[in-house]
């Protein structure tokens, strides 16, 4: 905000203001968080204005294969991956930031399911052998010498 008093005179008279102008925006409030294809978090208020507040940053390593996978969809760097270099998006070999998109699943569901169905069939013989073998006991025991 600026304040200019050149303007003000002090006469033996009341107070008046002979000139006003205004370099500010409006109050209003938060409507909304937008960010940017390179990165930057912005706020979006009631009274047209938008600041940015934040710009996130992206990581890259030398080798993607070879990091360690941690819990979720979430990957952590190790000696054989390289150092994790930090940036901007849309700078350098890092990518850029699509905001308000869904990440398509990277699960395969018809593998997920033909692996299913087998794991259970496995079990289901598994459980067969088990009670042929307990039937076979049973049998034997139950022979007089």
């Amino acid at each position: 905000m600026t304040l200019d008093l050149s303007n003000l005179t002090q006469l033996a008279s009341k107070f008046n203001v002979s000139s006003a102008s205004a370099n500010g925006s409006s109050p209003g409030s938060l409507q909304s968080v937008s960010i940017s294809s390179d990165g930057t978090l912005s706020f979006n208020y009631s009274n047209g204005t938008s600041v940015a507040a934040y710009s996130i940053a992206l990581g890259n390593v030398a080798s993607q294969d070879s990091l360690t996978s941690v819990n979720g969809d979430a990957f952590e760097a190790n000696a054989d991956s390289g150092p994790i270099y930090v940036g901007s998006a849309n700078s350098g070999t890092f990518g850029s930031i699509k905001s308000s998109s869904l990440e398509n699943s990277t699960v395969d569901l018809a593998t997920e399911l033909t692996e299913m169905i087998e794991a259970q069939s496995a079990y289901e013989a598994n459980s067969k052998v088990f009670q042929t073998g307990a039937n076979i006991l049973d049998v034997l025991n139950g022979l007089k010498p």
